[in-house]
């Protein structure tokens, strides 16, 4: 009996990329952006997002560092914000123009991309066999 592939191939930049509409959409350039797509936080985005706070902020504890820290850490992984260019999305600009309900939606945006991501573990072999 033949066993089934258990590895299955998926193109690493479609992994946790979640596309979607925001509810208030962000202003740009007086244009409101509402298409977004997310990726997942990785270590070197924590890290950065903490260095960010702390030299924006002077710390990284506390409520303004942890609302800088969330931000700045999501803006790291906006893949996509309506036709902003990715130079342009910013923590400032985030700080500046996100509602806290599009803020909720692309954090829960994010959730949704870790379950997916580990959906595609339940498929897989195990690594190192």
């Amino acid at each position: 009996m033949e066993q089934p592939e258990k590895n299955i191939p998926v193109p690493v930049d479609t992994i946790g990329s979640v596309p979607a509409k925001l509810l208030y959409g962000v202003d740009f350039n007086g244009v409101l952006q509402f298409d977004y797509a997310v990726r997942i936080p990785v270590m070197r985005d924590i890290y950065d997002a903490l260095d960010e706070t702390e030299e924006s902020t002077g710390s990284s504890t506390g409520g303004k560092s942890d609302i800088y820290y969330r931000l700045a850490l999501l803006q790291r992984t906006i893949t996509k914000l309506g036709d902003i260019p990715p130079e342009d999305i910013t923590t400032e600009l985030l700080m500046n123009e996100l509602l806290e309900e599009d803020y909720s939606i692309l954090d829960a945006a994010q959730t949704d991309a870790k379950k997916k991501r580990r959906e595609l573990r339940s498929a897989a072999e195990p690594s190192g066999k």
